[in-house]
């Protein structure tokens, strides 16, 4: 999906004092297919926001009467307000006044006079991001839902048989509350008699057999025992049973009293019927009325088949259990008298005469639809790994929008060398770099995506924190930094390593609103055998160890349990996201590290950060490179890429630096291309999530014609990589790489082989 060809529908309120900047923004937009709204002034805006929602916002940082700070002050004040997200427009270059902007509730800032690209794609990429975190939270809140609102148990049971989540109603059910059983064997549970046969249908179940309807006994924590009927089914993915629990214990002994008593109680709340060994039904409690809709004298002489329409073949399967064993129970569909399909949990009980000849079946039929409703809700919540897939295609689109701007940079840079037009790139550059660390974040937070990894030094980004902290935080919080001299290196991704360090110095700030002191420091340390030990996550070696201490209010036991809790926060609403510590170790965990938290009310929190430290040392390759970007020599490249900006700026810069390009927009054109002039190509460049024909697809075809091929994989999903490897395939940019970065990738693959 290319987000450049979709045509937008959202509304944008523009509120700038200029009616020049309201009618050229208006109409570029307009044009764009995007809804506009215009405001001159901050009440004006006001106004016109209590009889529309907008989508987006972007507003004035310098207006007469209500500046654009205080305008965003008191939408960010209001709940129905607060959650557009506000670009700010100014043409100020005071860098103080753009840290309170986006402080104060801001997600970005373009400075006038803007470029018309850069407007729309800062405006894609935050409405982009705002429909992305809709629904991450639209899908959180259901799964939520779903668990809080069952009257069953929900559970799931990893590969060695012990608890590992459990849902509020497992309390009325065992009588021991959540914490009590997780982490224990459901074994420690089960009734002794019944743990042979609990065994073998656990062991079908991580075969990959599902199961709906099994029963056994288990034993509550007073004592007593507890009928527990189940619907289970096994996950390769996460090696987990995940498991829906229906307390069947008030149900079983009620069809003991039946069977022992022979007895019908029309009161009951579940359908009672018996039908004799024709099919005819000779009794219908009122329980069966009120499910099937039917009153006695209706289906009284008629046949059941007819009446309730079941499943023949389960239905079969069900009367030869009943004939031959004396009873049935499972779960059966059945049509009641508007024609609305429902789904019952059935104990059928064969009756007999006074010589032993089977005389009538007993009926007994629970209406399980909405809870079969509601586990199919659940055991669907429970594969919602999707929202990795959901943010891998968001990413993607995104990157193959930040790609162009990213490589024509170099160009830009080449054409107008003057220091004004050079500052007006950096900015750009900035821009561009923000989008793609926030769509890093995304992947980060969702599926744990590495990005590029170098060789970091930990004291170069405290430093670089310590200058941000002093030039943005409040003066009254004093910062502190201790980096020993000999402090060694990690690898990792230093754009993501630093926002693991922004985002605890960011909770550090706002944990002291009356000032304090902040302390950032870093060390070498080591893990023996024994010290490891003691840390579940720690492995003997060498780590560097960050500290980042406040001074600040603290935090009690329960809210340290749920600090890491996606959508978890503590802030004030509309001021925090609950995403920041959950991404952070998500980030730290990728890197190989683990992060630990000390806290205690009023005495301020100590988070540390431990990463694992480079052992391989430094080769020249990592010198400084030479400025000269490498020139072609004419050489045919075959870019491949479904985005037309990607392929064209793409293209302008290879031929910019001595090559020639030929394109294609999916795999199959670019496989005839190549079939017809591979003796010409020096080298192939192809995006790997393609229509009609993939990257990997596509590399396999070239590699047929050519075994011999040279190509480099692109794409902004880093999964591809192993991808790329298994094919052979070496050489990888990670999207949006820049200009200089393709050059010298495609120069290094051309070079010969000393």
């Amino acid at each position: 999906m290319n987000l450049a060809s979709i045509t937008p529908s959202e509304t944008i309120l523009i509120i700038d004092d200029q009616e020049q900047n309201l009618q050229i923004i208006g109409t570029l937009l307009t044009k764009t297919g995007y809804q506009v709204i215009r405001a001159s002034s901050g009440p004006e805006a006001f106004e016109l926001l209590a009889a529309s929602t907008p989508d987006l916002i972007l507003l004035d940082m310098l207006m007469p009467g209500m500046n654009g700070i205080e305008v965003c002050s008191r939408l960010q004040k209001n709940a129905c307000w607060a959650e557009f997200p506000i670009i700010f427009l100014t043409a100020a270059d005071d860098k103080k006044l753009i840290v309170e902007a986006l402080e104060c509730g801001g997600v970005d800032y373009i400075t006038k006079p803007f470029n018309k690209a850069e407007l729309l794609s800062r405006v894609r990429t935050h409405l982009a991001l705002k429909r992305t975190r809709e629904q991450l939270r639209h899908l959180a809140e259901d799964k939520e839902r779903v668990l809080d609102s069952s009257p069953d148990a929900i559970c799931t049971v990893d590969g060695e048989g012990r608890f590992i989540q459990m849902s509020a109603a497992c309390e009325r059910i065992w009588g021991y509350r959540p914490e009590e059983m997780i982490g224990r064997p459901y074994n420690d549970f089960v009734h002794p008699e019944d743990y042979p046969k609990t065994q073998a249908v656990t062991a079908e179940i991580m075969a990959g057999t599902p199961t709906t309807g099994f029963e056994n006994r288990y034993l509550r924590k007073d004592g007593t025992i507890s009928y527990i009927w189940w619907s289970a089914l096994w996950s390769d993915v996460g090696q987990t049973i995940s498991a829906v629990a229906r307390d069947n214990t008030e149900r079983h002994q009620q069809d003991k009293r039946i069977a022992e008593q022979a007895a019908l109680i029309d009161q009951a709340h579940d359908a009672i019927l018996v039908r004799d060994t024709g099919g005819t039904i000779v009794f219908w409690s009122k329980g069966a009325e009120r499910l099937y809709g039917w009153v006695g004298e209706e289906v009284i002489g008629r046949h059941y088949e007819e009446i309730l329409q079941p499943d023949p073949a389960k239905l079969k399967i069900a009367q030869h259990k009943l004939d031959h064993e004396g009873g049935w129970s499972g779960e059966l569909e059945v049509v009641d008298k508007t024609g609305a399909r429902l789904v019952l949990n059935c104990r059928w009980t064969l009756l007999s005469d006074e010589a032993g000849q089977p005389k009538r079946y007993l009926h007994l039929d629970t209406d399980i639809t909405e809870w079969k409703r509601i586990e199919r809700h659940y055991l669907r919540a429970q594969r919602l790994d999707s929202i990795g897939t959901l943010a891998s295609g968001v990413a993607h689109d995104l990157n193959n929008v930040l790609a162009p701007m990213m490589m024509a940079l170099s160009l830009l840079r080449r054409r107008f060398p003057d220091p004004a037009n050079q500052e007006l790139l950096a900015i750009l550059e900035s821009s561009v770099q923000h989008g793609a660390g926030m769509v890093s974040q995304i992947l980060s937070f969702s599926r744990g995506v590495d990005g590029l990894k170098l060789e970091v030094q930990i004291g170069n980004l405290i430093t670089d924190l310590e200058k941000i902290i002093k030039e943005t935080f409040d003066k009254n919080i004093v910062v502190r930094t201790a980096v020993p001299h000999d402090l060694r290196t990690v690898l990792g991704d230093p754009t993501q390593l630093h926002q693991v360090l922004l985002n605890l110095c960011v909770n550090a700030r706002d944990a002291m609103p009356n000032g304090g002191t902040l302390t950032l420091s870093a060390e070498n340390i080591s893990f023996d055998e024994n010290s490891a030990a003691l840390d579940g996550e720690a492995k003997p070696g060498s780590y560097i160890m960050v500290r980042v201490e406040d001074t600040g209010t603290g935090m009690p036991t329960e809210v340290i349990e749920k600090i890491f809790d996606p959508f978890f926060t503590t802030k004030e609403m509309f001021r925090g996201t609950g995403l920041g510590l959950p991404t952070s170790m998500t980030i730290v965990k990728s890197h190989g590290g683990f992060l630990r938290l000390y806290s205690e009310v009023d005495k301020g929190t100590k988070f540390r950060v431990y990463l694992p430290v480079h052992t391989e040392p430094s080769g020249a390759e990592l010198a400084a490179e030479a400025t000269e970007l490498p020139c072609g020599k004419g050489e045919w490249i075959l870019v491949i890429d479904d985005d037309l900006s990607v392929r064209e700026i793409t293209k302008l810069t290879l031929e910019t630096f001595g090559y020639r390009v030929l394109l294609a927009s999916d795999g199959a054109e670019a496989v005839a291309i190549y079939a017809a002039r591979a003796k010409e190509i020096a080298a192939v460049l192809t995006d790997m999530m393609m229509p009609v024909m993939d990257g990997p697809a596509t590399i396999q075809v070239l590699l047929r014609i050519n075994p011999k091929a040279r190509i480099i994989g692109a794409s902004g999903l880093d999964r591809h990589v192993a991808q790329l490897t298994a094919l052979g395939v070496k050489d990888f940019l990670a999207k949006p790489y820049t200009a200089e970065t393709l050059l010298r990738t495609l120069r290094k693959l051309l070079e010969p082989v000393a």
